[in-house]
């Protein structure tokens, strides 16, 4: 399960270094600030760009999410927090997909595709390769194979709202840096 603390956008390191000073080691197993690779084209080439996915959140792993949630909770709010809702846990659903699409280090990667064929009414059918839309694909409602993305239905947060994996294909040169 994770713990989830929300604080000002830009302040995710400060946050993270907060947390790893005033937990000790063995009450979670990672903490960090989920970051998106998405496909954007620019002087003609397909170029890997890093975002914050949450701007202002930074997750903590742990297996006991009671105890960080009470001890982040009594720490006094001008150390890092402005309300009572900074801290809070999720669970359940939302944790599941989160774990599903993210690496270790809390990056949402650019998965790989290929066009498999046309179905019969028309669409081009997708494989995918590698990376997080291998483990969504099932949740799939729409792909735009021009703007490489995919829109993946979640239910973060117990609303139905959709998220975008981006995806390149097989033989695309694509510019960039893997953080």
């Amino acid at each position: 399960m994770w713990c989830v603390l929300y604080g000002k956008d830009g302040d995710e390191e400060r946050m993270e270094q907060f947390v790893r000073g005033v937990l000790p080691g063995h009450s979670y197993s990672r903490c960090f600030h989920p970051l998106q690779h998405k496909m954007m084209r620019h002087g003609g080439e397909w170029r890997d760009v890093v975002f914050r996915l949450l701007p202002g959140y930074v997750f903590i792993e742990t297996d006991d999410p009671k105890r960080v949630y009470q001890v982040l909770k009594n720490t006094p709010k001008q150390l890092l927090f402005s309300t009572d809702d900074a801290v809070s846990v999720l669970a359940g659903d939302d944790a599941a997909l989160l774990e599903n699409i993210m690496d270790q280090d809390g990056q949402i990667g650019i998965s790989t595709v290929r066009v498999a064929g046309e179905e019969k009414d028309g669409r081009k059918q997708i494989e995918y390769l590698s990376g997080p839309l291998i483990t969504v694909a099932d949740r799939v409602t729409r792909v735009n194979l021009h703007r490489r993305i995919a829109r993946v239905m979640t239910g973060l947060a117990g609303e139905r709202k959709w998220i975008n994996l981006d995806f390149c294909f097989e033989d695309d040169k694509v510019v960039g840096a893997k953080v």
